[in-house]
């Protein structure tokens, strides 16, 4: 049985997927970029073989021209072009690298929450309120979720 990779793999040399395989080779490229500067890059796209990277504002024009020195290196040796490690970039013709800057902050996103640390609150809500909704849906929709704290309100005063 084929795993997702091997799936991947046969089809990302087809015309209709070769985005696929750009988006690879400029994973490649980017990864060939030194740490402390690739924290600071946004993102990548190939358009009409010139290879653009967009960074953000924190890097100063030696950094930008790091960058473009290190890809443009790498695209113009044989030697590393053709080795296991860029076998994505070997069917992409890319003839120049532009480096935009762009100056609205980089969003990072943390997905990663440890279990050891849940937090749980007590509820703290008794639901002895008045409501005073004139649209009967609304109010209707009001005392359910009413009832709804009470009953829990309740069910926890009998458990303690």
């Amino acid at each position: 049985m084929k795993t997702t990779h091997d799936i991947l793999t046969s089809i990302q040399h087809k015309p209709q997927f070769k985005k696929i395989l750009h988006y690879k080779c400029i994973n490649k490229l980017i990864d060939t970029i030194l740490p402390a500067l690739r924290r600071n890059i946004k993102h990548g796209y190939i358009n009409k073989n010139i290879f653009y990277i967009i960074i953000t504002a924190t890097l100063n024009k030696y950094d930008k021209d790091n960058i473009i020195k290190t890809i443009k290196g790498v695209l113009n040796s044989p030697m590393i072009l053709k080795s296991e490690q860029f076998l994505e970039c070997d069917e992409i013709k890319i003839e120049d690298v532009i480096v935009y800057v762009d100056h609205k902050p980089k969003l990072d996103s943390n997905f990663y929450t440890t279990s050891a640390h849940k937090i749980h609150y007590k509820e703290r809500a008794s639901g002895n309120i008045i409501i005073q909704i004139k649209d009967e849906k609304l109010h209707t929709l009001a005392t359910d979720i009413q009832k709804i704290i009470k009953k829990e309100n309740n069910e926890s005063s009998s458990n303690n």
